[in-house]
């Protein structure tokens, strides 16, 4: 592994670190069982982009939960999905954050010349101002007002136009004409109503009742699976991405299990409640009758991690 050589980690969260640079140039991998700094620094960047590390959270150990989420970000953005760091993954979560900014040198300021003085000046002692005489308030002398001048008026000088007559005619004075102000037809300008661009209106973040968003991801195949640290009650809304219908069964780690018809792009919603202190690991297993299934889904609960209204 060599930094510098043109192929390095460019962000702030992840450059200069020589475990993921060595991942990056493809001398190492960190899996399941690996900890340390590097792999604390890839929990909070997961974390960060709302893949939830359930449980252990950011403790630099790669253990199960570490992989399942190392797993569904690779499945969201379209990468092998093997569950380890490799040159790919961690040059994809390079590109998700801003790079390292380079700080400019500072030359160093010129000190100013201070004196040498052997021993403190003392300062002289304070010297009491004489006391002024008291002196009796002068009044201002009246003035009387002043009237401004009047311009005087300034007439138009009359116009004198000469037209110029054919020879043999004899010259004709034209009138004499007064120019005369003659207020100009104003024409109202045209008033245009703005434009407004149209709003594209956000998803909301909290359901009906009053759960807020919680993760979200994609699965592919026949069978899948993913946990969550997450609330008591949770909604997990599905969508078939694909053109033909496709049947689901999702079972949880407390043994409910449902089952639905998904219809192409159509949503459908699965309700689970569990009676437990919170928060609660909440682990789903899938299975779909085909292999080519693309089910996107969204995790809505009243327990998010990092929440301020969490008890």
């Amino acid at each position: 592994m060599t930094i510098g050589d043109g192929h390095d980690l460019k962000s702030s969260r992840f450059a200069g670190d020589e475990v993921l640079e060595a991942c990056l140039d493809k001398e190492r991998v960190l899996r399941r069982g690996d900890s340390g700094p590097a792999v604390k620094k890839i929990q909070e960047a997961l974390i960060f982009l709302e893949i939830p590390v359930p449980g252990a959270g950011a403790n630099g150990i790669f253990g199960d939960e570490t992989e399942l989420a190392v797993r569904s970000y690779q499945e969201a953005r379209g990468l092998k999905v093997d569950g380890v760091i490799g040159s790919e993954t961690i040059g994809s979560l390079d590109e998700e954050f801003p790079g390292v900014v380079e700080k400019t040198p500072v030359s160093s300021a010129t000190e100013p010349y201070v004196s040498e003085v052997p021993t403190p000046l003392k300062p002289r002692p304070p010297v009491k101002p004489p006391r002024a005489s008291p002196v009796e308030p002068v009044k201002a002398p009246e003035v009387p007002p002043v009237k401004a001048p009047r311009a005087p008026k300034v007439g138009v000088p009359p116009l004198k136009i000469k037209i110029p007559q054919p020879p043999g005619v004899p010259t004709v004075e034209p009138p004499i004409m007064t120019t005369q102000a003659v207020p100009l037809e104003q024409t109202p300008d045209r008033v245009t109503r703005p434009i407004t661009p149209p709003v594209t209106r956000l998803p909301h973040t909290v359901d009906s009742r009053g759960r807020k968003f919680h993760a979200a991801g994609t699965w592919k195949g026949d069978k899948s699976s993913f946990g969550a640290e997450a609330g008591k009650s949770i909604r997990l809304e599905v969508k078939n991405l694909k053109s033909k219908e496709s049947n689901v069964i999702i079972k949880t780690n407390m043994g409910e299990v449902k089952e639905s018809v998904l219809l192409p792009g159509k949503l459908v919603d699965f309700e689970f409640v569990e009676i437990d202190k919170e928060p609660f690991i909440w682990r789903f297993y899938i299975e779909t009758d085909s292999k080519d299934s693309l089910i996107e889904w969204k995790l809505y609960s009243n327990w998010v991690p990092g929440d301020s209204d969490n008890p």
